[in-house]
Protein backbone atom coordinates (compact mmCIF):
# COMPACT_ATOMS: atom_id res chain seq x y z
CA UNK A 1 0.00 0.00 0.00
CA UNK A 2 3.13 2.53 0.56
CA UNK A 3 4.32 1.58 -2.63
CA UNK A 4 0.70 2.37 -4.20
CA UNK A 5 0.76 5.96 -2.85
CA UNK A 6 4.46 6.30 -3.38
CA UNK A 7 3.66 5.42 -7.07
CA UNK A 8 0.28 7.49 -7.24
CA UNK A 9 2.39 10.76 -6.07
CA UNK A 10 5.42 10.20 -8.21
CA UNK A 11 2.92 9.90 -11.30
CA UNK A 12 0.76 13.14 -10.38
CA UNK A 13 4.39 14.89 -10.28
CA UNK A 14 5.59 13.98 -13.60
CA UNK A 15 5.25 16.62 -16.13
CA UNK A 16 4.13 15.56 -20.39
CA UNK A 17 7.31 15.51 -21.32
CA UNK A 18 8.47 12.50 -19.47
CA UNK A 19 4.43 11.09 -19.84
CA UNK A 20 5.75 7.44 -21.84
CA UNK A 21 8.60 6.94 -18.70
CA UNK A 22 6.16 8.04 -16.11
CA UNK A 23 3.12 6.13 -17.42
CA UNK A 24 5.33 2.35 -17.19
CA UNK A 25 6.48 3.30 -13.58
CA UNK A 26 3.29 4.31 -12.13
CA UNK A 27 1.74 0.87 -13.41
CA UNK A 28 4.74 -1.02 -11.63
CA UNK A 29 3.89 0.54 -9.00
CA UNK A 30 0.38 -0.27 -9.13
CA UNK A 31 0.98 -3.89 -9.56
CA UNK A 32 2.96 -4.21 -6.61
CA UNK A 33 0.78 -2.52 -4.65
CA UNK A 34 -2.00 -5.08 -5.79
CA UNK A 35 0.18 -8.06 -4.63
CA UNK A 36 0.66 -6.67 -1.42
CA UNK A 37 -2.56 -6.50 -0.89
CA UNK A 38 -3.14 -10.14 -2.40
CA UNK A 39 -0.53 -11.35 0.11
CA UNK A 40 -2.11 -9.80 3.17
CA UNK A 41 -5.64 -11.21 2.20
CA UNK A 42 -3.93 -14.89 2.08
CA UNK A 43 -2.17 -14.06 5.70
CA UNK A 44 -5.49 -12.70 6.79
CA UNK A 45 -7.69 -16.11 5.70
CA UNK A 46 -4.62 -18.43 7.08
CA UNK A 47 -5.01 -16.74 10.55
CA UNK A 48 -8.59 -17.11 10.23
CA UNK A 49 -8.71 -20.97 9.60
CA UNK A 50 -5.94 -21.47 12.17
CA UNK A 51 -8.13 -19.75 14.91
CA UNK A 52 -10.92 -21.74 13.98
CA UNK A 53 -8.85 -25.35 14.02
CA UNK A 54 -7.87 -24.08 17.67
CA UNK A 55 -11.22 -23.32 18.66
CA UNK A 56 -13.11 -26.63 17.21
CA UNK A 57 -11.56 -28.91 20.08
CA UNK A 58 -12.02 -26.63 22.74
CA UNK A 59 -15.68 -26.31 22.12
CA UNK A 60 -15.86 -29.83 21.71
CA UNK A 61 -14.96 -30.62 25.30
CA UNK A 62 -17.11 -27.70 26.45
CA UNK A 63 -19.93 -29.16 24.85
CA UNK A 64 -19.11 -32.69 26.30
CA UNK A 65 -18.72 -30.99 30.33
CA UNK A 66 -21.55 -29.03 29.52
CA UNK A 67 -23.42 -32.37 28.96
CA UNK A 68 -22.08 -34.49 31.50
CA UNK A 69 -23.18 -31.45 34.11
CA UNK A 70 -26.94 -32.02 32.99
CA UNK A 71 -26.42 -35.32 33.39
CA UNK A 72 -24.90 -35.15 36.89
CA UNK A 73 -26.74 -32.96 38.64
CA UNK A 74 -30.33 -34.18 39.43
CA UNK A 75 -28.53 -37.64 40.12
CA UNK A 76 -26.65 -36.09 42.67
CA UNK A 77 -29.53 -34.17 43.56
CA UNK A 78 -31.32 -36.65 44.31
CA UNK A 79 -29.13 -38.59 46.50
CA UNK A 80 -29.16 -35.49 48.40
CA UNK A 81 -32.44 -35.58 49.23
CA UNK A 82 -32.81 -39.34 50.00
CA UNK A 83 -30.32 -38.79 52.27
CA UNK A 84 -31.30 -35.91 53.75
CA UNK A 85 -35.22 -37.23 54.19
CA UNK A 86 -34.84 -40.52 55.25
CA UNK A 87 -33.48 -39.91 58.42
CA UNK A 88 -36.00 -40.85 61.57
CA UNK A 89 -36.00 -37.06 62.33
CA UNK A 90 -37.44 -36.37 59.14
CA UNK A 91 -39.97 -39.46 58.64
CA UNK A 92 -40.47 -39.26 62.37
CA UNK A 93 -40.27 -35.43 63.74
CA UNK A 94 -41.45 -37.59 67.22
CA UNK A 95 -38.66 -40.17 66.85
CA UNK A 96 -36.27 -40.71 69.79
CA UNK A 97 -33.13 -39.16 67.94
CA UNK A 98 -35.41 -36.10 66.97
CA UNK A 99 -36.67 -36.04 70.96
CA UNK A 100 -32.65 -36.68 71.98
CA UNK A 101 -31.71 -33.84 69.82
CA UNK A 102 -34.20 -31.46 71.04
CA UNK A 103 -33.43 -32.01 74.82
CA UNK A 104 -29.85 -31.27 74.36
CA UNK A 105 -31.09 -27.74 72.63
CA UNK A 106 -33.48 -26.77 75.50
CA UNK A 107 -30.71 -27.83 78.26
CA UNK A 108 -28.13 -25.65 76.09
CA UNK A 109 -30.81 -22.86 76.07
CA UNK A 110 -31.29 -23.00 79.58
CA UNK A 111 -27.09 -23.39 80.89
CA UNK A 112 -27.13 -19.87 78.54
CA UNK A 113 -29.93 -18.07 80.64
CA UNK A 114 -27.91 -17.41 83.94
CA UNK A 115 -24.66 -15.90 83.74
CA UNK A 116 -21.97 -17.68 86.05
CA UNK A 117 -20.94 -14.97 88.05
CA UNK A 118 -21.86 -16.22 91.45
CA UNK A 119 -25.75 -15.16 91.73
CA UNK A 120 -27.05 -18.07 89.59
CA UNK A 121 -29.28 -19.44 92.60
CA UNK A 122 -31.01 -15.53 92.99
CA UNK A 123 -31.26 -14.98 89.26
CA UNK A 124 -33.30 -18.71 89.01
CA UNK A 125 -35.18 -18.19 92.06
CA UNK A 126 -36.08 -14.78 90.30
CA UNK A 127 -37.79 -16.07 87.86
CA UNK A 128 -39.63 -18.36 89.41
CA UNK A 129 -40.88 -15.37 91.81
CA UNK A 130 -42.14 -13.65 88.57
CA UNK A 131 -44.00 -16.53 87.20
CA UNK A 132 -45.83 -16.82 90.39
CA UNK A 133 -46.62 -13.38 89.66
CA UNK A 134 -47.90 -13.66 86.45
CA UNK A 135 -49.46 -17.01 87.51
CA UNK A 136 -47.69 -18.94 85.23
CA UNK A 137 -47.20 -21.96 87.48
CA UNK A 138 -46.24 -24.56 84.51
CA UNK A 139 -43.54 -22.31 83.44
CA UNK A 140 -42.51 -21.56 86.98
CA UNK A 141 -42.45 -25.42 87.49
CA UNK A 142 -40.46 -25.77 84.36
CA UNK A 143 -37.60 -23.19 85.85
CA UNK A 144 -37.83 -25.86 88.86
CA UNK A 145 -36.95 -28.77 86.95
CA UNK A 146 -34.19 -26.77 84.81
CA UNK A 147 -32.73 -26.29 88.34
CA UNK A 148 -29.35 -28.86 87.55
CA UNK A 149 -29.11 -26.25 84.57
CA UNK A 150 -29.25 -23.08 85.90
CA UNK A 151 -27.35 -23.43 89.12
CA UNK A 152 -23.58 -23.11 89.44
CA UNK A 153 -21.98 -26.78 89.42
CA UNK A 154 -22.10 -27.32 93.42
CA UNK A 155 -26.01 -26.47 93.51
CA UNK A 156 -26.67 -28.20 90.37
CA UNK A 157 -25.06 -31.80 92.08
CA UNK A 158 -26.86 -31.54 95.33
CA UNK A 159 -30.23 -31.25 93.43
CA UNK A 160 -29.09 -34.56 90.82
CA UNK A 161 -27.89 -36.17 94.73
CA UNK A 162 -31.43 -35.12 96.48
CA UNK A 163 -33.34 -36.25 93.58
CA UNK A 164 -31.15 -39.31 93.37
CA UNK A 165 -32.37 -40.20 97.29
CA UNK A 166 -35.86 -40.39 96.67
CA UNK A 167 -37.27 -43.07 94.91
CA UNK A 168 -41.14 -42.57 94.64
CA UNK A 169 -42.80 -40.18 91.70
CA UNK A 170 -41.31 -39.85 88.32
CA UNK A 171 -37.59 -38.20 87.56
CA UNK A 172 -39.50 -35.05 87.02
CA UNK A 173 -41.60 -35.11 90.36
CA UNK A 174 -38.57 -36.01 92.64
CA UNK A 175 -36.52 -33.51 90.54
CA UNK A 176 -38.92 -30.58 91.57
CA UNK A 177 -38.97 -31.72 94.98
CA UNK A 178 -35.03 -31.54 95.23
CA UNK A 179 -35.28 -28.27 93.44
CA UNK A 180 -37.95 -26.38 96.20
CA UNK A 181 -35.14 -27.29 99.14
CA UNK A 182 -32.85 -24.43 97.09
CA UNK A 183 -35.54 -21.83 97.12
CA UNK A 184 -35.79 -18.83 99.54
CA UNK A 185 -38.48 -20.20 102.69
CA UNK A 186 -40.16 -17.70 101.61
CA UNK A 187 -41.01 -18.16 98.33
CA UNK A 188 -40.46 -21.55 98.97
CA UNK A 189 -43.68 -21.31 100.95
CA UNK A 190 -45.42 -19.07 97.92
CA UNK A 191 -44.86 -21.47 95.74
CA UNK A 192 -46.63 -24.17 97.57
CA UNK A 193 -49.31 -21.87 98.63
CA UNK A 194 -50.20 -20.89 95.13
CA UNK A 195 -50.07 -24.10 93.62
CA UNK A 196 -52.49 -25.89 95.68
CA UNK A 197 -56.16 -27.28 94.50
CA UNK A 198 -58.92 -24.57 94.14
CA UNK A 199 -62.15 -25.75 94.86
CA UNK A 200 -63.91 -26.35 91.33
CA UNK A 201 -65.02 -23.31 89.66
CA UNK A 202 -67.26 -23.58 86.20
CA UNK A 203 -65.26 -20.27 84.30
CA UNK A 204 -68.51 -17.96 82.63
CA UNK A 205 -69.60 -17.28 79.63
CA UNK A 206 -67.82 -14.60 77.71
CA UNK A 207 -71.11 -13.43 76.37
CA UNK A 208 -72.85 -13.37 80.04
CA UNK A 209 -73.67 -9.97 81.48
CA UNK A 210 -71.37 -10.75 84.37
CA UNK A 211 -68.25 -12.17 82.36
CA UNK A 212 -65.29 -10.55 83.81
CA UNK A 213 -62.89 -13.17 82.91
CA UNK A 214 -59.62 -11.25 82.06
CA UNK A 215 -56.87 -12.58 79.21
CA UNK A 216 -54.57 -12.59 82.58
CA UNK A 217 -56.64 -14.65 84.73
CA UNK A 218 -56.89 -17.63 82.39
CA UNK A 219 -53.36 -18.65 83.54
CA UNK A 220 -54.80 -19.69 86.99
CA UNK A 221 -57.89 -21.86 86.00
CA UNK A 222 -55.54 -24.94 85.31
CA UNK A 223 -53.02 -24.27 88.48
CA UNK A 224 -50.65 -27.53 89.19
CA UNK A 225 -52.46 -30.00 91.43
CA UNK A 226 -51.34 -32.51 94.02
CA UNK A 227 -51.09 -35.63 93.53
CA UNK A 228 -55.05 -36.52 94.17
CA UNK A 229 -56.77 -34.29 91.63
CA UNK A 230 -60.58 -33.95 91.80
CA UNK A 231 -62.31 -36.36 89.21
CA UNK A 232 -66.18 -35.93 88.44
CA UNK A 233 -68.00 -38.61 87.14
CA UNK A 234 -67.48 -37.36 82.94
CA UNK A 235 -64.44 -36.59 83.51
CA UNK A 236 -61.77 -37.13 80.76
CA UNK A 237 -58.59 -38.13 81.48
CA UNK A 238 -55.43 -37.34 79.34
CA UNK A 239 -52.99 -37.01 81.87
CA UNK A 240 -51.52 -39.90 85.25
CA UNK A 241 -53.66 -39.17 87.95
CA UNK A 242 -50.01 -39.63 90.21
CA UNK A 243 -48.68 -36.46 87.84
CA UNK A 244 -48.31 -32.37 88.63
CA UNK A 245 -51.43 -30.84 86.34
CA UNK A 246 -53.36 -33.72 86.15
CA UNK A 247 -56.89 -32.40 87.37
CA UNK A 248 -59.28 -33.46 84.85
CA UNK A 249 -62.22 -31.38 84.18
CA UNK A 250 -59.90 -28.15 85.77
CA UNK A 251 -59.98 -26.48 82.51
CA UNK A 252 -63.63 -26.47 81.29
CA UNK A 253 -64.71 -23.33 79.16
CA UNK A 254 -67.52 -25.35 77.58
CA UNK A 255 -70.51 -24.83 79.34
CA UNK A 256 -73.63 -27.14 79.08
CA UNK A 257 -76.29 -28.07 76.22
CA UNK A 258 -78.50 -25.85 77.60
CA UNK A 259 -76.41 -22.60 77.22
CA UNK A 260 -75.44 -23.77 73.67
CA UNK A 261 -79.17 -23.86 72.55
CA UNK A 262 -79.32 -20.49 74.09
CA UNK A 263 -76.29 -19.17 72.11
CA UNK A 264 -77.29 -20.69 69.31
CA UNK A 265 -80.57 -19.26 69.01
CA UNK A 266 -78.98 -15.68 69.67
CA UNK A 267 -76.83 -16.78 66.48
CA UNK A 268 -79.49 -17.30 63.95
CA UNK A 269 -81.32 -14.49 65.40
CA UNK A 270 -78.42 -12.27 64.45
CA UNK A 271 -77.31 -11.23 67.54
CA UNK A 272 -73.25 -10.26 67.86
CA UNK A 273 -72.08 -14.43 69.09
CA UNK A 274 -69.05 -15.28 68.05
CA UNK A 275 -69.47 -18.49 65.45
CA UNK A 276 -65.74 -20.16 66.17
CA UNK A 277 -66.72 -19.72 69.71
CA UNK A 278 -70.22 -21.55 69.29
CA UNK A 279 -68.87 -24.68 67.07
CA UNK A 280 -65.28 -24.83 69.31
CA UNK A 281 -68.39 -25.30 72.10
CA UNK A 282 -70.37 -27.33 70.41
CA UNK A 283 -67.37 -29.59 69.27
CA UNK A 284 -66.85 -30.20 72.67
CA UNK A 285 -69.93 -30.98 74.23
CA UNK A 286 -70.57 -33.33 71.34
CA UNK A 287 -67.39 -35.34 71.83
CA UNK A 288 -67.84 -34.92 76.43
CA UNK A 289 -68.94 -38.33 76.60
CA UNK A 290 -67.45 -40.43 74.17
CA UNK A 291 -64.30 -42.38 75.80
CA UNK A 292 -62.25 -42.55 72.03
CA UNK A 293 -59.10 -41.00 72.68
CA UNK A 294 -59.93 -38.85 69.38
CA UNK A 295 -63.36 -37.54 71.22
CA UNK A 296 -61.30 -36.47 74.05
CA UNK A 297 -58.48 -34.97 72.38
CA UNK A 298 -61.33 -32.29 70.78
CA UNK A 299 -63.37 -32.16 74.17
CA UNK A 300 -59.93 -31.31 75.75
CA UNK A 301 -58.43 -29.05 72.81
CA UNK A 302 -62.26 -27.03 72.21
CA UNK A 303 -61.85 -25.67 75.96
CA UNK A 304 -58.01 -24.95 75.26
CA UNK A 305 -59.08 -23.06 72.08
CA UNK A 306 -61.78 -20.99 73.37
CA UNK A 307 -59.77 -19.97 75.99
CA UNK A 308 -56.62 -18.90 74.06
CA UNK A 309 -59.42 -17.40 71.52
CA UNK A 310 -61.18 -15.39 73.47
CA UNK A 311 -58.22 -14.10 75.25
CA UNK A 312 -56.50 -12.99 71.97
CA UNK A 313 -53.49 -14.74 72.36
CA UNK A 314 -53.88 -16.69 69.00
CA UNK A 315 -51.91 -15.38 66.03
CA UNK A 316 -54.06 -14.09 63.33
CA UNK A 317 -52.81 -16.41 60.76
CA UNK A 318 -53.46 -19.47 63.09
CA UNK A 319 -56.90 -17.99 63.60
CA UNK A 320 -57.48 -18.66 60.09
CA UNK A 321 -55.97 -21.62 59.70
CA UNK A 322 -58.11 -22.90 62.38
CA UNK A 323 -61.34 -21.59 61.52
CA UNK A 324 -61.00 -22.83 57.71
CA UNK A 325 -60.19 -26.43 59.89
CA UNK A 326 -63.70 -25.59 61.84
CA UNK A 327 -65.55 -24.52 58.89
CA UNK A 328 -64.98 -27.83 56.72
CA UNK A 329 -65.93 -29.20 60.38
CA UNK A 330 -69.28 -27.37 60.83
CA UNK A 331 -69.98 -25.72 57.51
CA UNK A 332 -71.86 -22.75 58.84
CA UNK A 333 -74.46 -22.88 55.99
CA UNK A 334 -75.51 -26.28 56.51
CA UNK A 335 -75.58 -25.76 60.30
CA UNK A 336 -77.76 -22.90 60.02
CA UNK A 337 -80.21 -24.94 57.99
CA UNK A 338 -80.09 -27.40 60.41
CA UNK A 339 -80.47 -25.15 63.32
CA UNK A 340 -83.42 -23.72 61.81
CA UNK A 341 -85.17 -26.85 61.31
CA UNK A 342 -84.82 -27.35 65.20
CA UNK A 343 -86.57 -24.23 66.33
CA UNK A 344 -89.22 -24.17 63.99
CA UNK A 345 -91.20 -26.66 66.44
CA UNK A 346 -93.06 -25.53 69.73
CA UNK A 347 -91.50 -27.87 72.10
CA UNK A 348 -89.87 -27.56 75.85
CA UNK A 349 -86.54 -26.49 76.83
CA UNK A 350 -85.16 -30.06 77.51
CA UNK A 351 -86.67 -31.24 74.19
CA UNK A 352 -85.02 -28.24 72.25
CA UNK A 353 -82.06 -29.01 73.67
CA UNK A 354 -82.27 -31.98 72.33
CA UNK A 355 -82.43 -31.07 68.96
CA UNK A 356 -79.71 -28.46 68.76
CA UNK A 357 -77.38 -31.24 69.91
CA UNK A 358 -78.66 -33.45 66.80
CA UNK A 359 -78.82 -30.37 64.56
CA UNK A 360 -75.38 -30.03 65.79
CA UNK A 361 -74.40 -33.78 64.67
CA UNK A 362 -76.06 -33.74 61.52
CA UNK A 363 -73.98 -30.95 60.50
CA UNK A 364 -70.84 -32.48 61.43
CA UNK A 365 -68.54 -33.68 58.46
CA UNK A 366 -66.72 -36.86 59.06
CA UNK A 367 -63.94 -36.54 56.92
CA UNK A 368 -63.41 -33.34 57.69
CA UNK A 369 -63.80 -33.66 61.11
CA UNK A 370 -61.03 -36.71 61.09
CA UNK A 371 -59.00 -33.69 59.66
CA UNK A 372 -59.37 -31.56 62.75
CA UNK A 373 -59.29 -33.88 64.91
CA UNK A 374 -55.15 -35.11 63.49
CA UNK A 375 -54.97 -31.11 64.84
CA UNK A 376 -56.59 -31.17 68.23
CA UNK A 377 -55.28 -34.19 69.14
CA UNK A 378 -51.69 -32.40 69.04
CA UNK A 379 -53.19 -29.40 71.43
CA UNK A 380 -54.54 -31.94 73.96
CA UNK A 381 -51.19 -33.67 74.01
CA UNK A 382 -49.21 -30.65 74.29
CA UNK A 383 -51.86 -30.25 77.03
CA UNK A 384 -51.15 -33.83 78.85
CA UNK A 385 -47.19 -33.12 78.64
CA UNK A 386 -47.39 -29.72 80.48
CA UNK A 387 -51.04 -27.84 81.15
CA UNK A 388 -53.89 -26.53 79.68
CA UNK A 389 -52.81 -23.04 80.13
CA UNK A 390 -49.19 -24.38 79.25
CA UNK A 391 -50.69 -25.79 75.88
CA UNK A 392 -51.94 -21.87 75.31
CA UNK A 393 -48.66 -20.48 76.04
CA UNK A 394 -47.17 -22.51 73.19
CA UNK A 395 -50.09 -22.46 70.79
CA UNK A 396 -49.96 -18.81 70.89
CA UNK A 397 -47.02 -18.93 69.17
CA UNK A 398 -47.63 -20.73 66.52
CA UNK A 399 -48.76 -19.47 62.87
CA UNK A 400 -49.00 -23.29 61.07
CA UNK A 401 -49.48 -26.76 61.21
CA UNK A 402 -45.50 -26.90 60.96
CA UNK A 403 -45.30 -25.05 63.98
CA UNK A 404 -47.85 -26.97 65.80
CA UNK A 405 -45.69 -29.51 65.65
CA UNK A 406 -42.85 -28.01 66.59
CA UNK A 407 -44.53 -27.06 69.95
CA UNK A 408 -45.40 -30.78 69.81
CA UNK A 409 -41.70 -31.95 69.65
CA UNK A 410 -40.76 -28.84 72.11
CA UNK A 411 -43.63 -30.48 74.45
CA UNK A 412 -42.57 -34.14 74.65
CA UNK A 413 -38.64 -33.16 74.99
CA UNK A 414 -38.93 -30.76 77.50
CA UNK A 415 -42.45 -30.68 79.60
CA UNK A 416 -42.52 -28.11 81.46
CA UNK A 417 -39.06 -26.52 80.50
CA UNK A 418 -40.56 -25.89 76.85
CA UNK A 419 -43.57 -23.71 78.08
CA UNK A 420 -40.80 -21.70 80.63
CA UNK A 421 -38.67 -21.36 77.47
CA UNK A 422 -41.47 -20.51 75.72
CA UNK A 423 -41.86 -17.36 78.41
CA UNK A 424 -38.53 -16.77 78.30
CA UNK A 425 -37.79 -16.33 74.30
CA UNK A 426 -40.86 -16.27 72.43
CA UNK A 427 -41.73 -17.62 69.30
CA UNK A 428 -37.85 -17.80 69.03
CA UNK A 429 -38.23 -21.02 70.94
CA UNK A 430 -39.60 -23.12 67.88
CA UNK A 431 -36.55 -22.98 66.28
CA UNK A 432 -35.00 -25.61 69.16
CA UNK A 433 -37.53 -28.66 67.85
CA UNK A 434 -34.85 -30.54 65.75
CA UNK A 435 -37.68 -31.49 62.92
CA UNK A 436 -36.45 -31.78 59.13
CA UNK A 437 -32.83 -31.91 58.11
CA UNK A 438 -30.10 -33.64 60.08
CA UNK A 439 -27.59 -31.69 58.96
CA UNK A 440 -24.61 -34.75 59.50
CA UNK A 441 -21.35 -34.56 57.95
CA UNK A 442 -21.45 -36.13 54.94
CA UNK A 443 -24.87 -34.32 53.96
CA UNK A 444 -22.92 -31.19 54.18
CA UNK A 445 -19.78 -32.45 51.91
CA UNK A 446 -22.46 -33.69 49.51
CA UNK A 447 -24.46 -30.34 49.43
CA UNK A 448 -20.75 -28.55 48.55
CA UNK A 449 -20.50 -30.96 45.87
CA UNK A 450 -23.41 -30.21 44.45
CA UNK A 451 -22.47 -26.30 44.54
CA UNK A 452 -19.64 -26.85 42.80
CA UNK A 453 -21.16 -29.01 40.06
CA UNK A 454 -24.06 -26.06 39.91
CA UNK A 455 -20.75 -23.40 39.69
CA UNK A 456 -19.06 -25.76 37.19
CA UNK A 457 -22.17 -26.16 34.96
CA UNK A 458 -22.32 -22.10 35.18
CA UNK A 459 -18.62 -21.07 34.27
CA UNK A 460 -19.23 -24.00 31.12
CA UNK A 461 -22.48 -21.94 29.84
CA UNK A 462 -20.25 -18.56 30.21
CA UNK A 463 -17.86 -19.28 28.72
CA UNK A 464 -19.23 -21.22 25.70
CA UNK A 465 -21.51 -18.11 25.48
CA UNK A 466 -18.68 -15.52 25.35
CA UNK A 467 -17.18 -17.61 22.71
CA UNK A 468 -19.71 -17.84 20.23
CA UNK A 469 -19.82 -14.13 21.18
CA UNK A 470 -16.20 -13.99 19.96
CA UNK A 471 -16.91 -15.95 16.89
CA UNK A 472 -19.97 -13.62 15.71
CA UNK A 473 -17.73 -10.51 15.94
CA UNK A 474 -14.94 -11.60 14.00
Amino acid sequence: MALAGLGQGFCSLTGNEDLISSTSLCAKGNGEAAGVRRQERAEYMTSRWRQREVQRPSTWRQSLLFNSLILLLPIFAARIVIAAFTSDIATDPLSLEARTETRQEIDAEFQSLVIPNGTERQAWAGRIDQMLDERAFSAARGYLLAAPLMLNKQDSAAVLAAADAESSGSRDQRLARAALLFLPEELRASYQRTTAPPPPVDLPDEDSPDSSVAAGDLAGADEERPDTPRATGDSVRLTPITEPFAAPRSFFMLGDPADLTRRSQQWLAGEPVDSLQLRLRALGLLNQEDPNPEAQAIFESASILRAAHRAGRLNDRFVGYLGSRIEDALPEAVLREELTKAFEPVMTTEARTVQVIAAFETALQPEAKERLARDMMIIARIAELTSSTGAITLVELATTPEDMRRALLLSEAGGHRSVALAREMGPEVLGLAQIGVKWSRNLVFQVMGLMALGMALIWTTLSALTQAEAIRLR
